[in-house]
C-alpha cells in the first residue's frame, strides 16, 4: 500500500485500529495510530512530509510483531489477515482530538544520504575514537588502547598481545558502545532497524588492523 491508499482507508476511521504488517513489525496509520497511542500504549509517533502526499504529513507507529500478543491482548479483533489486522477501538476516535494530537508531534528530520563510496558516518554518542593509521595506533575507547585492553581481558603477555591482530576487540569495542548510547526508548522501530542494519556495515567494513571504517550514514 502507499501512503495516498493509507489516508484513504483512516479517512472515515471512527472506531477501529487497522494494523499493517511491514517486516518484522506491525504499523498503523493515522487515526489508528492516534487510537493505539491514546488507547492501548503511548508508542512514540514519527511523523513525516512525503512528497507522494504533495507535501502532506503521514503519521504512524510501530511496534515488533513478536510482541503483538501482549500489545493487542483484550482487544477485539474484527479481522485477521497475514499482513493486516482490524481491531476495534476501545472507545471512539474524536477527529477534533486525533487532529490536535497530529499537530502537536514535531515532524522527523529526513535522513541524510552520504554519496556512494563514501566512508564517512553520521556522528554517534559514544563513539569510540580511532588514533591516525600513520601512527600505527590501534583504536581506544574510554581512553584505553585497545592492546592494554586486549591484554588485560585474555590474559595474553604483552608481546603476545601484540602479535595478535585486535580486530575482535576493537570492533566489539565500538558496537558495545554505540550500542550503549543508542536511545531505545525514545526510537521508532525503523529507526532501530536503520541502526542494527548500520551495526551490521560496520562489522562487514572494519578490516583486520583493528580500524573501523564507519558505512555510509543513513
Amino acid at each position: 500500500m502507499t501512503s495516498k491508499d493509507f489516508i484513504r482507508a483512516e479517512a472515515e476511521n471512527t472506531d477501529r485500529i487497522i494494523l499493517y504488517r511491514e517486516g518484522l513489525f506491525w504499523k498503523a496509520y493515522e487515526r489508528s495510530a492516534f487510537a493505539v497511542c491514546t488507547q492501548i500504549r503511548p508508542f512514540k509517533p514519527t511523523k513525516r512530509s512525503l512528497k507522494t502526499l504533495d507535501g502532506g504529513e503521514l503519521i504512524s507507529i510501530g511496534f515488533p510483531s513478536s510482541t503483538e500478543e501482549r500489545v493487542l491482548d483484550g482487544l477485539t479483533r474484527l479481522e485477521t489477515e497475514p499482513d493486516r489486522l482490524v481491531l476495534a477501538s476501545c472507545r471512539p476516535v474524536v477527529v477534533a482530538e486525533f487532529e490536535t494530537w497530529k499537530a502537536s508531534v514535531p515532524l522527523a528530520l529526513p535522513r541524510s544520504k552520504s554519496k556512494a563510496g563514501d566512508d564517512s558516518a553520521v556522528s554517534s554518542p559514544c563513539m569510540c575514537a580511532t588514533a591516525p593509521e600513520s601512527a600505527g595506533a590501534a583504536v581506544t575507547c574510554d581512553g584505553v588502547p585497545a592492546m592494554q585492553e586486549q591484554k588485560t581481558l585474555i590474559g595474553l603477555p604483552a608481546a603476545a598481545a601484540q602479535a595478535q591482530p585486535d580486530f575482535t576487540l576493537s570492533t566489539a569495542c565500538v558496537v558495545a558502545e554505540r550500542v550503549r548510547g543508542f536511545d531505545l526508548a525514545s526510537s521508532t522501530p525503523m529507526e532501530c532497524m536503520f541502526f542494527i542494519s548500520d551495526l551490521k556495515k560496520m562489522l562487514i567494513t572494519a578490516d583486520g588492523s583493528g580500524s573501523i571504517r564507519q558505512p555510509s550514514g543513513i
